[in-house]
């Protein structure tokens, strides 16, 4: 086994036991750290089988064996792996073992299967007795004349060293007929794309008689080049040179190979650079963006400190965040740093990039590189920027405006910084909505709006049209996916629910409780009503009543929120909305709504439904007027379901009140 060549391809942790336990069996072990290395020593050697990790730095060992493949290098290959599920694309890409790595046993069980892989076209035979079957020089001839490798002879003893002979492989490789190159020096095959020094390698090694191999770029007759693997010896007779013979090998694709798998590492490591560079510039920014709306007060001097520190982050020039107005159809720069713009401004789209009305309108990324909106306001050009790029800062559906990054660098946001850019604006708009949702929870004033919505199509309406009579609002239970669960109230104690389950969006119905005076009931639906939109506008539904055409609601918001953006969350669904009332008043509920909060963020859909199921029922009376056996069936679950969701709202319950 000591003639046994392996090249072993593994990552820096754990090769040496591997390559010890190889050598200790015999193996002549090639070490590679990375696919590419391996590619490019796998196709310039020779090798009687490879060992190949998969988890490797840059590409894994399913790339490699695919680019072996692609430079038609076939060797006997063991696979090892972490998981079993590499086995079948190994074994798809042409591996003969897959071994699972199972610490210090793996090394030795390497060691046995590259023994039993590297000899799979089967075992030597002993040596034999070959007398008289000695080849004749006639069959010596043949074979020379016949062989698939170029060879040629040149007679030193006349002047220039010119060729006295070539097979047929050097007329295929090179193109030429043999009457036409005898006599010649082979220098005729060489080109301008031949390197000089290898040249004069090869003129100092036939100058002192000296055999000498080199890959050395040549050309066929037509033009072609090729790299040709040429060894030139000289040939004695008595100690007379008498000839230099040369072996001549195309291996144009090995070398083609070998170019290829030096771009891929090339590539690999761009990739890996820019991937550093952009994680490095990035990642500051988003700890320093995130501290900021964590310590945050409000979103106006959140706003201006996030783009003081994009202004500050080296690659950057600037950075702007703005909105655009509902009503104007402007934008309206609201912060800015590194950019000239005093104060707040005002600038009509068609002044701007086209980038920002594309952001706005599609809500995604946009992009602008100088000379794209040249003249216009805020283009790149303006502060001798490289790029802008703008991003949409979206909670839900609520947009808290644009965010405009300015790159003073060629290499800064690109593709990828892109992508991580779309992740910053999603991060700012929802520190935004913490900052809003916080001083709605801890204003001392409130403005509570009465709001009447006469659209029989208003989800509530539709509900109590169902009933026969009228709904009162009790709360609202948002599930993982677009629906939710409603809870009413009302009078109708014998309304039938068949008409309930059969409106579009609801998905089933069930009764909480029912007493001779009115009906508890939960109703879930597959979308939400526009309502559960007023969160993101800092809106609160305080009560809500409704019957078969009208409905009222009662919305607490913060003083300083826009009221029109609360209506206009009813009027983009219905007809018919109108503002009954507006009053400021003390935020009498304020520490409740503090603790409810705090509450039912620590609490899943499951559990609030529990809690809240429990609850309406009389639960938590005594004595209790129901077990836990109803409320399950209620809710559709096993008693033992309704009670881990029950106990842990009631754990969290405690939690909230002991430490808030």
């Amino acid at each position: 086994m000591s003639d046994s060549r392996v090249l072993v391809v593994h990552g820096a942790d754990g090769i040496d036991r591997v390559v010890s336990a190889l050598e200790t069996e015999g193996f002549d072990v090639t070490a590679a750290h990375t696919a590419a290395a391996g590619v490019a020593k796998a196709v310039s050697g020779a090798f009687d089988c490879l060992i190949a990790a998969h988890d490797l730095p840059g590409d894994d060992g399913i790339a490699l064996l695919d680019a072996l493949a692609e430079s038609r290098v076939d060797l006997p290959t063991v696979m090892v792996a972490d998981e079993a599920g590499v086995s079948a694309d190994a074994y798809d890409r042409g591996a003969d073992r897959v071994v699972r790595r199972d610490g210090a046993e793996t090394a030795g069980r390497l060691a046995n299967e590259a023994a039993t892989v590297s000899a799979r076209d089967g075992i030597a035979q002993p040596q034999q007795d070959v007398s008289g079957h000695e080849p004749t020089s006639a069959e010596i001839e043949r074979a020379i004349s016949e062989s698939p490798i170029g060879i040629s002879l040149c007679d030193p003893d006349i002047q220039d060293y010119p060729l006295v002979y070539v097979n047929g492989a050097w007329e295929r490789h090179t193109g030429y007929e043999r009457e036409e190159v005898l006599g010649r020096n082979p220098r005729f095959l060489q080109g301008p794309e031949t390197d000089p020094a290898t040249i004069d390698r090869l003129g100092e090694a036939i100058g002192q008689e000296e055999p000498i191999t080199v890959e050395i770029r040549n050309y066929r007759r037509d033009g072609t080049p090729f790299w040709n693997e040429l060894t030139i010896a000289p040939v004695y007779d008595d100690g007379e040179l008498v000839h230099y013979v040369g072996f001549q090998n195309d291996v144009t694709d090995r070398k083609m190979a070998e170019q290829l798998a030096e771009e891929r590492a090339e590539q690999i490591a761009a990739e890996r650079e820019a991937l550093d560079r952009v994680l490095g510039r990035v990642n500051g920014l988003l700890n320093e963006i995130s501290r900021i709306l964590v310590e945050g007060e409000n979103g106006e001097t959140a706003s201006r400190r996030i783009c003081e520190k994009i202004a500050e982050e080296p690659g950057y020039a600037g950075g702007w965040i703005g909105e655009v107005s509902k009503s104007t159809g402007r934008l309206e720069i609201t912060a800015s740093s590194g950019v000239d713009i005093d104060g707040e401004a005002s600038f009509d789209l068609e002044s701007v990039p086209a980038a920002v009305e594309r952001a706005e309108e599609t809500d995604e990324v946009r992009g602008c590189a100088p000379g794209e909106a040249a003249g216009r306001s805020l283009a790149p050009d303006v502060i001798d920027a490289r790029k802008l790029l703008v991003v949409p800062i979206t909670y839900g559906h609520h947009r808290y405006g644009l965010l405009g990054i300015y790159s003073s660098e060629a290499d800064a946001l690109d593709r990828r910084e892109q992508k991580v850019c779309e992740s910053l604006g999603k991060m700012i708009a929802n520190g935004l909505h913490s900052l809003e949702t916080t001083r709605m929870l801890t204003t001392d004033r409130v403005i509570e709006l009465c709001v009447d919505i006469a659209d029989e199509e208003f989800t509530f309406s539709q509900i109590a049209d169902a009933v026969g009579g009228q709904i009162a609002h009790l709360g609202t239970t948002r599930l993982d996916d677009d629906g939710c669960e409603l809870y009413f109230t009302t009078h109708v104690t014998d309304f039938d629910r068949d008409p309930v389950e059969r409106l579009s969006f609801v998905a089933s119905l069930r009764v909480v409780s029912e007493t001779d005076d009115d009906v508890t009931f939960a109703v879930t639906t597959t979308e939400s009503p526009p309502f559960a939109r007023l969160a993101e506008h800092g809106g609160v539904v305080d009560a809500a009543t409704a019957e078969s055409s009208t409905a009222s609601l009662t919305v607490e918001v913060p003083p300083e929120q826009n009221v029109r953006s609360i209506l206009d969350v009813f009027r983009s669904e219905y007809d018919g909305v109108t503002l009954h009332s507006r009053v400021e008043r003390e935020n009498r509920d304020r520490s409740l709504t503090e603790f409810a909060a705090a509450v039912d963020g620590r609490l899943t859909d499951r559990q609030r439904s529990a809690l809240k199921t429990a609850a309406l029922n009389g639960y938590f009376e005594w004595p209790r007027p129901v077990d836990g056996d109803e409320i399950a069936s209620q809710m559709g679950i096993t008693r033992q379901t309704f009670h881990q969701h029950l106990r842990a709202a009631e754990r969290k319950l405690v939690e909230a009140y002991v430490d808030p």
